[in-house]
């Protein structure tokens, strides 16, 4: 199982390179999460969205008939221990989908960044993702522009996660629109941040 850096968001990828590069697990995670915000989140549709998902549920609870494009879930289903939070995950990702509602929404999203980083944590990983990266992560792969409407709720603590992480949402905060972040700028942050470090 070989991921592309087209599966996978760019810092998810810094993620990889920097403390996963033999988790085959944590690799299949960041794919998958990569495929729902990408794929099964469709505007405005909400009955489409859970038919994707039904779909994708059905795929994970049978692997022996498991769908080509999906093979890089593989580590992810055949781990006994990572199978049954997977499904949790996706039943939590199935209630992401009001946008309307912002209490709610952000409340679906931390149980799901919750599931997320137990999946993580089963791993022997000593590693936590942010809900607020996450929720910017989503907003930014789904081409979703909400992110205006959620700014005063999101990011009030100054609480530091992982600096790809941090670096990402200031940078991404000073723009606080969809255009497509520089990865080049991002990484060029990113160094300095780590050099002062």
């Amino acid at each position: 199982m070989t991921i592309n850096s087209r599966d996978l968001f760019f810092v998810r990828k810094i993620q990889i390179n920097f403390y996963f590069k033999k988790n085959k697990i944590v690799q299949s995670l960041f794919f998958l999460e990569n495929l729902l915000f990408k794929t099964f989140v469709v505007k405005n549709e909400v009955f489409l969205s859970n038919i994707k998902l039904k779909w994708l549920f059905d795929q994970v609870t049978k692997p022996e008939e498991i769908d080509k494009s999906l093979s890089k879930l593989k580590p992810l289903i055949d781990n006994k221990k990572t199978k049954k939070y997977l499904l949790n995950l996706l039943q939590d990702f199935s209630n992401v989908n009001n946008f309307s509602d912002k209490e709610n929404f952000i409340k679906t999203f931390k149980k799901f960044n919750s599931t997320f980083n137990k999946i993580i944590n089963l791993t022997n990983e000593k590693f936590s993702t942010s809900w607020e990266f996450q929720i910017l992560n989503f907003f930014y792969v789904s081409k979703i522009n909400e992110i205006q409407k959620y700014r005063k709720i999101l990011f009030k603590t100054k609480k530091k996660f992982d600096v790809a992480e941090n670096v990402f949402i200031a940078f991404f905060l000073k723009k606080c629109n969809l255009t497509k972040v520089s990865k080049f700028q991002y990484l060029f942050k990113l160094l300095k941040e780590l050099i002062k470090r």
